[in-house]
């Protein structure tokens, strides 16, 4: 096990380029990218709470 593999709280599936039928090596996702799309992902569902408040909002103004 490398360093990197075992900072990591998570375990990715690594393939190994013999693996593949594609002679191109699989995209691997590093912590990088991982902590990035967790950022992405809180940063959408803090959007999706504020329209859901407004579309509330706006529904108990029209009744």
């Amino acid at each position: 096990m490398s360093e990197q593999e075992s900072n990591q709280s998570f375990e990715l599936p690594i393939y190994k380029s013999q693996d593949c039928e594609a002679e191109a090596p699989a995209p691997q996702v590093t912590l990088d990218m991982f902590n990035e799309l967790q950022l992405e992902v809180m940063q959408l569902r803090a959007e999706f709470a504020k329209l859901r408040t407004q579309l509330e909002q706006s529904a108990e103004s029209a009744d």
